[in-house]
């Protein structure tokens, strides 16, 4: 416990490298970006009711353009863990010559991951584990608590398909089955979407 607190402590003091450009700097306004999309999206995790005619896909994503990262906040994966994700948004490409293989110019930036899950910790949010990050271009932190339990049942509802058309499931394009989606509480932030 303790390395893991002298890590973080040294994570929190350590002045990031000068970014690449397209890459999230840690020294400009994006932080307060962070903190916005940070507050909306767990508020949103664990404290909105949403009604019981509602269902859900995913989770919810919002932007931050001015650091060119998308942020998702997904209720529960496989393993029924929340998860709040980093993605960068336009990801820009190097060309590797003949073949077809192609290299980000703009991953997720060195210890980007690492701050984010410091910035989750420093709200009171316990982590389990983080994956992918740097020099990916997407990056994940599961949380140990569990989200709220209507929204954990809106996502129950939509794996249990359509119930006006039970053989289309949740491939069903029926105006009842989208207004299901329609019916999501959002967090009260304008760059917010659901996929």
């Amino acid at each position: 416990m303790t390395t893991a607190l002298d890590r973080t402590r040294a994570l929190l003091n350590t002045p990031p490298p000068e970014p690449i450009p397209g890459q999230l700097d840690l020294t400009r306004s994006d932080m307060t970006e962070l903190d916005t999309i940070l507050t909306a999206g767990l508020h949103w995790l664990y404290e909105t009711e949403q009604p019981n005619d509602a269902w859900l896909h995913r989770g919810l994503l919002l932007t931050a353009p001015t650091a060119n990262r998308l942020y998702g906040f997904i209720p529960a994966n496989d393993w029924k863990r929340v998860v709040v994700a980093v993605d960068v948004a336009k990801i820009e490409w190097i060309d590797n010559g003949p073949n077809d293989l192609k290299t980000p110019a703009n991953p997720l930036g060195v210890g980007e991951l690492d701050a984010l899950a410091a910035a989750l910790r420093a709200l009171g949010f316990e982590v389990t584990s983080t994956w992918n990050g740097h020099p990916q271009t997407t990056g994940s932190v599961g949380l140990t608590r569990t989200a709220h339990p209507s929204l954990l049942a809106a996502v129950d509802r939509y794996h249990a398909g359509c119930l006006v058309h039970p053989k289309s499931s949740v491939f069903c394009d029926c105006d009842a089955w989208r207004d299901g989606f329609n019916r999501i509480v959002q967090p009260e932030l304008a760059a917010a979407t659901t996929p």
